[in-house]
């Protein structure tokens, strides 16, 4: 992995994180106290996915095949956006904002995670 992919990749995961703070407040302000529970994956992917993608750095293949993995469940998790809606009707636009940004940045760091580097595209002849 390159040092731009790397890099490029730390810098979708932070969005990432971030957009999951931002979900944590509309959470917080469409469902008040009794979206307590529902914040706890926010938060735990808000502090897991920059702790593994810090992982990276130190070149391990396993540090990237975990941080996909995380990634990969997160792009799956999307398909509960209509029962997420159903529960905060009044925060469609916000809800869809938010998932439409995560997918984007997730899809982005897969493919940065991935991307041959140009050593690896000059021996397959590309």
């Amino acid at each position: 992995m390159t040092e731009k992919n790397m890099n490029r990749t730390l810098a979708a995961v932070l969005a990432i994180a971030a957009l999951h703070v931002l979900a944590i407040g509309v959470t917080l302000v469409a469902l008040g106290s009794a979206g307590i529970g529902a914040i706890v994956p926010h938060l735990v992917l808000a502090v897991l996915l920059p702790v593994r993608a810090l992982k990276l750095r130190g070149g391990r293949p396993k540090a990237r095949r975990i941080l996909t993995l995380v990634l990969a469940i997160q792009v799956v998790a999307h398909v509960t956006l209509p029962s997420v809606i159903a529960q905060m009707p009044g925060y469609a636009v916000p809800l869809v904002a938010l998932q439409a940004l995560s997918l984007v940045c997730e899809l982005a760091a897969i493919v940065f995670l991935w991307a041959p580097s140009r050593r690896e595209q000059v021996a397959l002849g590309r």
